[in-house]
């Protein structure tokens, strides 16, 4: 038993991130977000991928801008740019 559980806690280091690799996946969303817009190809993609950038951009402006240090804001933009990078990636 006493493998199981070191073996399930060794699996689960592999999603462990540290903030700053956050930060940088957060900031690689932000620039494909930016060059969707560029590009001109902003509005052929569905309205559930435009409704997470308006929901990622909102929580970028709290947590990047206005330097909010509330950490429940810093991890629904972690998962607000996890899944909007699927449907960006899916949808182009």
């Amino acid at each position: 038993m006493a493998n199981q559980i070191t073996s399930g806690m060794l699996q689960q280091e592999h999603y462990i991130q540290s903030t700053d690799e956050e930060i940088s996946h957060i900031e690689s969303v932000k620039d494909s977000i930016e060059e969707l817009r560029d590009s001109g190809n902003f509005f052929s993609v569905s309205l559930q991928t435009l409704e997470l950038i308006r929901r990622f951009n909102h929580l970028y402006i709290q947590v990047f801008e206005k330097m909010d240090k509330n950490p429940s804001l810093l991890h629904q933009l972690v998962v607000a740019a996890v899944g909007l990078e699927k449907k960006l990636i899916r949808e182009s």
